[in-house]
């Protein structure tokens, strides 16, 4: 008979069955271990790349707000457009305040010039790559970092190349027929319509972007304005002149893509002449008013400071090329009636009086005619295009304004003149336009402003309060510049007086043209002429005959005026991240 082994014998059946239990329990015990280390495995992996993905989104989040920055630094002057190396910090509140540094690196050495637009659209854009890297260490675990880097197209974009640059709501709703030529942007919304079934609103160009939406109505009331006919040109592939009506239709309509194809020739892959964010129109940065202010950029980088203190009392400084700096005397470098104040005129939209200080540009030419010492007085003209105005005087409860002659001559500075002041400005007669050349092609010229107010060959400041018009009526007058000016946004039913009314009139202008050659900019809101268009009619103003025109000699950039603004705008050519 064949004996049971040993421990056979000492456990027995029972035994056994323990024996067993024990090594199941062990198989599952390892088993159950095996199963958590993975589940720890698969948790840690998880929450690993839950942090990783954070840190991608801190890097480009962080790569975003730094290009954001960089054009503003360039647009605002703080920054050379030539910068090798621009450098950003972001912080994070959501993530305990955590930081992410992004330097953002030129490529190239020189800007490239292109030429873009299709028919009557043309523009210069100074391009230039930039590479953008941003690298992201997660707060929770500084061994997860994740970089992300883009190349973009750093565009710079002469805002005077535009017929009319909005950074705001453009509306155009003249009460009388209206033809715009030249290229039309603005960075919000744009609204084109008019006043009743007898205006003609005429869209001129092929080129008519917005950053937000397109709507063929009123902003200051409800319902369709569609008594108007606004009609926008084609985009044709033979450059041909060709329009289609808006008829009512706005980009919020849900088959805008397809719609809005009636501006292009479907002949061609060029793109329809109205585009809006709906088709990838992104907003171009453009300088502030800050740049407009005493000690901002425009004052420090200009040739000739003319400056009013609270009291009335008038200092002018000339800069030279060499950086040396000169206080003028009157009647010894430049003639007393040159640059004098007056308290005469009345703005009866701002309904207030002004404490201004008239500059005629011509007499600040010198030359014959003007006596200082018993000679000519000096050319005090800047030498490098700008003259910077400001005026601190509001004493008597009136507001301070800058007034600009030229004597009905071109202005005598080759190369062009732009005036810049924080306050509004009056441009007085014919401003660079010479009645007896009138063929004479003009200078570059510019007026950066508050706010820009224009008053006829016939103004007589003495008048200008009066309540009739029979001492008000404007004459025939040209002024041949470029603006950049604040302006009042439509509140509610209160209209901002539109594109129409962005030179503001004090005058009856019935039956009267008014030639506008230049570029109309709008970048912000003003700050001192801030009373309310009024409408029509005794005692403010009736609108004139708008002879307006884009200049297109501003498409060649040699011809542009001094310190024109730039817009400025990105555009991503690559992407990667590590």
């Amino acid at each position: 008979m064949k004996k049971r082994p040993f421990f056979e014998k000492r456990l027995g059946n029972k035994g056994q069955a323990l024996v067993l239990s024990y090594m199941v329990i062990a198989t599952l015990i390892v088993f159950s271990a095996m199963l958590m280390t993975k589940a720890i495995s698969e948790k840690n992996t998880a929450d690993r790349n839950q942090l990783k993905t954070q840190a991608f989104y801190m890097a480009e989040g962080a790569n975003e707000n730094a290009i954001a920055a960089f054009t503003f630094a360039i647009a605002n002057y703080q920054v050379p457009t030539s910068i090798t190396t621009f450098t950003n910090t972001t912080t994070f509140a959501t993530f305990n305040n955590a930081t992410v540094n992004t330097t953002i690196t030129r490529l190239e050495a020189n800007d490239r010039l292109l030429t873009e637009g299709g028919a009557n659209a043309s523009i210069n854009v100074y391009e230039c790559n930039y590479e953008v890297m941003s690298t992201a260490v997660h707060p929770q675990n500084n061994t997860i970092a994740v970089t992300v880097h883009q190349i973009i197209a750093r565009r710079l974009i002469p805002t005077f190349q535009h017929a009319v640059f909005y950074n705001m709501d453009l509306e155009v709703l003249p009460g009388a027929d209206m033809t715009l030529s030249g290229r039309i942007h603005s960075n919000q919304d744009i609204y084109f319509g008019g006043s009743g079934s007898s205006t003609d609103l005429k869209i001129d160009t092929t080129y008519v972007h917005t950053a937000g939406d397109i709507y063929n109505d009123r902003k200051d009331t409800s319902g369709k304005d569609n008594a108007a006919d606004v009609s926008i040109r084609i985009n044709t592939k033979d450059g041909s002149t060709q329009f289609a009506s808006m008829d009512g239709l706005d980009s919020s309509d849900p088959n805008w893509i397809a719609d809005s194809s009636r501006w292009a020739d479907l002949t061609t892959p060029l793109d329809g002449t109205v585009q809006t964010a709906a088709q990838g129109v992104t907003k171009l940065t453009a300088p502030s008013v800050g740049t407009t202010q005493p000690g901002g950029y425009y004052n420090s980088n200009a040739g000739l400071v003319i400056s009013a203190d609270s009291a009335g009392n008038v200092s002018v400084v000339q800069k030279k090329a060499d950086g040396t700096t000169k206080t003028l005397v009157k009647n010894t470098d430049y003639d007393s009636s040159a640059i004098t104040p007056t308290t005469g005129l009345q703005n009866l939209r701002e309904g207030k009086s002004i404490n201004m200080v008239s500059v005629n540009l011509k007499k600040l030419a010198g030359g014959s005619g003007t006596t200082c010492g018993g000679s000519s007085c000096p050319n005090t003209l800047p030498y490098n295009g700008l003259i910077y105005t400001t005026n601190s005087n509001t004493g008597g409860g009136r507001e301070p304004g800058i007034e600009l002659t030229t004597d009905k001559n071109l202005i005598a500075r080759n190369g062009g003149l732009t005036v810049v002041s924080n306050d509004p400005v009056y441009l007085l007669g014919d401003y660079n336009y010479n009645p007896n050349s009138p063929s004479a092609t003009p200078q570059p010229a510019a007026i950066i402003a508050d706010a820009v107010n224009l008053l006829s060959n016939a103004w007589n400041d003495g008048n200008s309060g009066a309540s009739g018009w029979s001492n008000r009526n404007a004459t025939e007058t040209t002024y041949n510049t470029a603006f950049v000016a604040g302006n009042n946004n439509t509140a509610g039913s209160q209209y901002s007086g539109g594109l129409e009314n962005y030179p503001r009139l004090l005058e009856n202008w019935s039956n009267i043209y008014m030639h506008i050659t230049g570029s109309f900019v709008a970048l912000w809101n003003s700050v001192i002429g801030t009373g309310a268009w009024p409408g029509t009619g005794s005692p403010y103003y009736n609108a004139p005959k708008r002879d307006w025109h884009y200049n297109t000699n501003f498409n060649n950039v040699n011809n542009l005026p001094p310190f024109t603004p730039m817009a400025v705008e990105t555009q991503r050519v690559a992407w990667w991240s590590e």
